[in-house]
């Protein structure tokens, strides 16, 4: 009866040659077990140490071991840390001076433009500090971040004209038209009513809209 051992090669995953040495590794080990209990006394030692020579040198056998640990060894997993995302509302300058592109007077600039606004609503108006070019905030966008929550907000209801001037944003007839418009009406309940009663453009509400509470 014939016995089929192409499932077992298979699962071996060796080529012929590979099989070959195996093989040529499993005569050599037999001959040594064999001259150690056939040839007594010193002769035992030295005829071992020579075989076991013959067999540590042979190509074969390396070519055989090196595949093994090869096969045997797990993947390297190589892992990437992530640097951690700056804050640009609560970091100082010399956290900015991490980022790549931004020196000294950069990360001044940030941070007075910072203070102007009462802080950051969005990364992106980071563009608009005054020498910060296209290409430097492309390479940080992604390491930074920006709390809303700490943005120092201007309360419309009860602010004179100097707090809403310090905004970058309003210009000074817009703030007269808003203060008129809250004498009037004794307070205003959302941004809704500005841009309704023409105070405001749809794109200025929304630029200021995170500087404002009602």
């Amino acid at each position: 009866m014939k016995i089929n051992i192409s499932p077992l090669r298979q699962w071996f995953g060796f080529t012929r040659r590979e099989r070959r040495a195996s093989f040529t590794l499993i005569i050599l080990i037999a001959i040594v077990v064999c001259v150690r209990f056939l040839i007594p006394g010193n002769r035992v030692s030295s005829n071992y140490i020579l075989i076991e020579k013959e067999l540590i040198n042979s190509d074969s056998v390396q070519r055989v071991l090196a595949e093994t640990t090869v096969r045997s060894s797990p993947p390297s997993r190589t892992t990437t840390t992530r640097p951690m995302l700056i804050d640009i509302n609560s970091c100082d300058s010399v956290q900015l001076l991490s980022l790549p592109g931004i020196g000294p007077v950069l990360s001044g600039r940030i941070i007075r433009f910072r203070n102007l606004l009462g802080g950051y609503a969005s990364i992106e108006q980071l563009q608009e500090v005054y020498g910060l070019s296209p290409e430097t905030y492309n390479m940080i966008k992604d390491r930074i971040t920006a709390d809303t929550t700490l943005i120092d907000k201007i309360n419309i209801n009860s602010a004179d004209f100097r707090r809403f001037r310090r905004l970058p944003y309003f210009e000074q007839n817009e703030i007269n038209d808003m203060l008129r418009y809250r004498n009037m009406n004794w307070q205003i309940y959302n941004i809704d009513e500005l841009i309704e009663n023409n105070i405001l453009s749809d794109e200025k509400a929304t630029k200021v809209k995170p500087y404002l509470s009602f």
